[in-house]
């Protein structure tokens, strides 16, 4: 029967304030277009039968200037082998943050928003006793009310039967005009892990898409096809970016 845990979910708000000194000079301009978060629903929730393991979970909600929005997914997901059953891991993430682009100078009639997304992670599976290691197409969406502003999605990816895959996908910037107003970012994103049943010992089936420590080295050996990689930026990312929209004025100029 499967079971279902509670999902281990950190969500970090930062202040647009905090940490600003490294990004911004002290004397730079505040922005005239701005980005203030409203209400959040994020969930991470792990869904685990037979010999599994997750890791991670983490949504990481951060604004390191007024006029920037960067929100991270990080997690794990393996499955071993098990003598009596299948083992399947599965870690699902879904946020729902609303957001308002607000004009801060009258002078500004017009915004942009820039939005790009990135995705980097590994796949393995192994040779001997078979599995499977899946990320499901990972998708935002911004809406403002019933309107739908600006989509992106990744193709799912998927192994099986010995092979391996690191990924390392991206999208955009795409920019696009907007308003000054509410709007909704609506992000999902999910790993899985699969193992039949078998009696005999054999390396797991893992989705890595989180920095170390999340998945604990004993799941996977000194030899696995990715050892020493760089994982510390590891995840599902998205950067939206404000700004005042003003080519229509500067083509104006004489």
């Amino acid at each position: 029967m499967r079971r279902c845990f509670s999902g281990l979910l950190m969500v970090l708000a930062i202040p647009a304030a905090f940490g600003s000194a490294h990004v911004l000079a002290a004397d730079a301009p505040s922005p005239s277009v701005t980005i203030n978060l409203g209400s959040r629903q994020a969930t991470a929730t792990p869904i685990r039968e037979g010999f599994t393991h997750t890791g991670g979970g983490n949504i990481d909600v951060a604004q390191p200037t007024p006029d920037a929005l960067v929100v991270t997914m990080t997690g794990v997901a393996v499955a071993g082998a098990h003598p009596c059953k299948d083992s399947v891991a599965t870690l699902n993430f879904d946020l729902d943050q609303d957001f308002q682009i607000t004009f801060e100078k009258p002078e500004v009639k017009k915004a942009k928003l820039t939005v790009e997304a990135r995705l980097i992670g590994l796949l393995r599976t192994n040779s001997k006793g078979g599995g499977s290691a899946e990320v499901c197409a990972p998708h935002i969406l911004i809406t403002c009310g019933k309107t739908d502003v600006i989509a992106f999605e990744f193709p799912g990816r998927s192994v099986a039967g010995g092979e391996n895959l690191s990924i390392n996908d991206r999208k955009g910037p795409e920019t696009i005009p907007v308003i000054a107003g509410k709007y909704t970012l609506h992000q999902l994103f999910g790993i899985t892990a699969a193992h039949p049943r078998s009696l005999r010992p054999c390396k797991a089936a893992s989705v890595e898409f989180a920095p170390d420590p999340a998945l604990d080295p004993l799941w996977i050996s000194y030899w696995e096809p990715f050892h020493g990689g760089n994982k510390k930026d590891f995840g599902f990312q998205i950067i939206l970016k404000v700004a005042p929209e003003t080519e229509a004025a500067d083509k104006n100029k004489p």
